[in-house]
């Protein structure tokens, strides 16, 4: 309980700070003007959890599923990478593990089920995500709410295109054979073996927890973008949370690599479908202030 509350009191802060460093101005390319300002039939930017904000849902489901087809070059290059990156490391799973489980430690013990796991869990950064959103309404910082919001659907959206792929390959997980085997695909038709259905047997690949949490993690981090030390926390407990996978024996490495970039890669689409096409010009029709192009 107390390295719950330790944990809890740790968010909070964090929570805190990063709004209240944010709270004088919101200079970011999410906000050029506070939203409040902008009629709200003409905002492409929500703030609360209006009919605008879950049919983003819809659009950003729709671009992660057909975003292959939209790549350009570089996208493709980088998609490369990260395949071939997680096919060196599915030779190396299985030594991998050994070392892992050779190396464990009552503290990394404890700090991998009572803090890292939860974070990929979604117990610690759902109701950072809804305490970040609460003291954003307070403070009347849409950057924050809007944040939280994005945040949300990154889980959710994580959490299914991970659920998805583990349908479609259900690999082992190590500690389900004796020795632990990563070699083991029963791919589509795995929920029906032992002739039963169990869709959510053999569901090590990709790791959903790093899927979730570099999504979110990505989110906040474009998000507070120009506040530097955002991103490095983000990332550094996005990559701890994935890294404990392993080193509970949950997951191979690649199992995590592979969520890693798919929640990236969500967390980016989600959040560039929304930036980009939000253009700020110094000019407007009446001559004075700014003019505000959303690009469909």
């Amino acid at each position: 309980m107390l390295t719950f509350l330790k944990n809890i009191q740790f968010l909070l802060t964090g929570l805190l700070v990063l709004v209240q460093i944010d709270a004088s101005g919101q200079d970011d390319t999410l906000a050029p003007k506070p939203l409040s300002s902008i009629p709200r039939d003409e905002r492409t930017l929500s703030t609360i959890p209006d009919k605008a904000y879950f049919k983003s849902w819809l659009t950003d489901g729709r671009d992660i599923a057909i975003s292959p087809y939209r790549w350009n070059k570089y996208q493709w290059i980088a998609f490369s990478g990260v395949t071939v990156a997680t096919a060196l490391l599915f030779t190396q799973d299985a030594y991998i593990q050994k070392v892992v489980q050779k190396n464990q430690n009552p503290f990394m013990d404890n700090a991998a089920k009572y803090g890292l796991e939860r974070l990929g869990s979604g117990l610690y950064t759902l109701p950072a995500l809804g305490l970040l959103y609460g003291v954003g309404a307070i403070l009347k910082n849409d950057k924050a709410r809007y944040t939280a919001l994005k945040g949300f659907e990154a889980y959710v959206l994580g959490f299914v295109s991970a659920q998805v792929l583990k349908q479609l390959t259900h690999r082992h997980r190590p500690y389900q054979d004796d020795p632990p085997n990563p070699f083991l695909w029963d791919g589509p038709l795995g929920m029906f073996s032992k002739g039963a259905f169990h869709p959510f047997s053999n569901s090590s690949f990709p790791s959903g927890h790093s899927t979730v949490v570099f999504a979110i993690a990505t989110v906040v981090a474009t998000s507070y973008t120009r506040t530097v030390w955002v991103p490095i926390v983000c990332y550094t407990f996005a990559g701890l949370t994935a890294a404990s996978r392993v080193y509970q024996n949950d997951h191979w490495f690649s199992d995590v690599f592979a969520g890693a970039a798919l929640g990236f890669a969500i967390g980016r689409t989600i959040m560039n479908n929304h930036i980009k096409k939000l253009k700020v010009l110094p000019i407007s029709h009446t001559g004075v202030g700014v003019m505000l192009i959303y690009q469909l």
